[in-house]
């Protein structure tokens, strides 16, 4: 009797136990003034100026009601799904980008090396390179190096427990762990500027499954056995997704405290601080459930940049075979790309055709633990999705609040003294910014996060047909990709996991 009562009572318990989910606010569209951005006020007064400039000289009314008129219509219009306004930083982007970058460049052919000379980067990927650096004894840290942002980063590949099958209890749990372990690095003087998780999801081919099938391992099969698997095999590569993830970790040298000046050069600090940093990333990562292996070395670096260029070419290796055998080849100096081709659209990478999206907006509605799951896994596709998440620290955060509220509080004034309406879009932005107050004031710091979606293809035509389905599975799951025209070079080298942060995705 006992024992009933006491399986009724968790029962009520479970049952009344309520479900958690998840919501990802949209980015702030509260603009400057009355909802309109920088640019769009830029222009209105521009065009407004140049109006009352021309009628004082003596224009006639028509003449100088052009600059006004053009103005507004930039302002308020669509071209091909974006803003008129938009595309004028574009084209201008697109015409200096060919002046300053080119469109079109080829590694230059060495006359001799020993391969372990750095691979040529190209305008992308200007100054990246990969250092190797003590770290536990008896292994090598390795760390991808860029003298421009004067950053280090250093990649640690994961893996953790089937998370769509697990219990929604578990599911809440993992997440639970991944959200402490980034809330450790938004602190103040904090040395991480930024931290990622890049997934390369692609057909698996099953190609152990099909070395066994024509090994002799197998011994005597029966004919109708060998047949069948083979059928089923047929069918299950065009389905069957493997996942490659990996983690990287950021630190910059603008962040290094100055007080530590006595401590060494800053270089050295920079590094000291790399390897502290991993060494708490893998602590928290295996406090949170994941499978953390150690950090990759110089040549797993190496491995991994070649095999992201062209991921599309490049399976998911076997443990033996000869796909191995030729990455194991990859030296530094072969490391990086041997031809970039830009397009407005689209980038050429050796002979893998790229094309990388934002993401725009994320789901409206609140979603389960689990929601990302049929973006990442379906389509029969090769694909990589990059997440960025950027610590604020919290002084920074409660200002960034304050002034958000006091310029959605002082545009509703302003819309109800002119006699507009504060809409369902203002309402929900504000209230937002007091909801993130609060979790503030509980201890829960902010991250500022981007994502990037990179689609790799063997030719234009397979391209296009892959990036439709990769937009139809985006709107089924809640998300709206945006094409990143007439930039697909930079936001390619961003998609890639090298610590390549889209500072000014962050920033919105």
């Amino acid at each position: 009797m006992a024992r009933t009562a006491r399986i009724e009572a968790v029962a009520a318990m479970r049952a009344e136990r309520t479900e958690r989910t998840y919501r990802l606010e949209p980015l702030d569209s509260a603009g400057v003034f009355l909802g309109l951005g920088v640019v769009q006020c830029g222009l209105l007064g521009g065009g407004i100026v140049l109006g009352v400039a021309a009628l004082t000289i003596g224009v006639p009314l028509p003449a100088a009601a052009v600059p006004v008129v053009a103005s507004v219509v930039v302002s308020f219009t669509r071209i091909g799904g974006h803003a008129t306004w938009e595309w004028l930083p574009l084209v201008v982007g697109w015409f200096l980008s060919g002046f300053r970058r080119g469109r079109r460049w080829h590694a230059p052919l060495p006359l001799w090396t020993d391969g372990d000379d750095p691979a040529p980067m190209p305008p992308c990927l200007d100054g990246i390179d990969i250092v190797d650096l003590d770290w536990r004894a008896g292994s090598r840290l390795g760390a991808f190096r860029d003298k421009n942002r004067r950053t280090l980063t250093t990649v640690v590949p994961v893996s953790g427990p089937q998370f769509v099958v697990e219990p929604r209890a578990e599911q809440e749990r993992l997440l639970a762990g991944w959200g402490d372990l980034l809330g450790q690095y938004a602190v103040e003087r904090g040395v991480v500027s930024h931290l990622s998780w890049s997934d390369l999801a692609r057909p698996s081919g099953m190609q152990e499954h099909i070395q066994w099938l024509d090994s002799d391992e197998r011994g005597t099969a029966n004919p109708e056995a060998r047949d069948s698997y083979r059928e089923l095999l047929d069918s299950g590569t065009t389905t069957a997704i493997s996942h490659e993830a990996v983690v990287t970790i950021t630190v910059s040298k603008e962040r290094l405290s100055r007080h530590r000046s006595s401590a060494g050069s800053a270089d050295d600090q920079l590094r000291r601080a790399l390897v502290t940093s991993t060494e708490a990333l893998l602590r928290g990562l295996r406090s949170a459930g994941l499978s953390a292996d150690d950090p990759l070395d110089a040549p797993g670096l190496q491995r991994l940049i070649r095999a992201r260029i062209d991921p599309a070419s490049a399976r998911p290796r076997p443990r033996r075979g000869p796909l191995v055998e030729r990455l194991a080849l990859v030296r530094a100096a072969t490391a990086g790309p041997l031809v970039i081709d830009a397009r407005w659209r689209d980038l050429q990478v050796d002979a893998a055709f790229h094309r990388t999206w934002w993401i725009g907006t994320w789901p409206r509605l609140a979603v389960p633990p689990a929601w990302l799951e049929p973006f990442l896994s379906s389509g029969g596709i090769t694909r990589s999705m990059t997440v960025y998440f950027q610590p604020v620290p919290t002084h920074q955060s409660r200002r960034r609040i304050e002034r958000d509220l006091v310029k959605l509080e002082s545009d509703a004034i302003t819309k109800e003294d002119k006699g507009r309406r504060v809409d369902a879009r203002h309402r929900r932005a504000t209230q937002a910014l007091l909801d993130r107050e609060e979790e503030l004031v509980a201890g829960y710091p902010e991250m500022g996060y981007a994502g990037l979606v990179s689609v790799a293809a063997r030719s234009q035509e397979e391209l296009e047909k892959q990036s439709e389905i990769v937009e139809q599975l985006a709107r089924e799951t809640g998300m709206d990709l945006r094409v990143l025209d007439a930039r697909q070079d930079l936001a390619w080298a961003a998609s890639l996991p090298l610590g390549l942060a889209p500072s000014t995705l962050l920033a919105s």
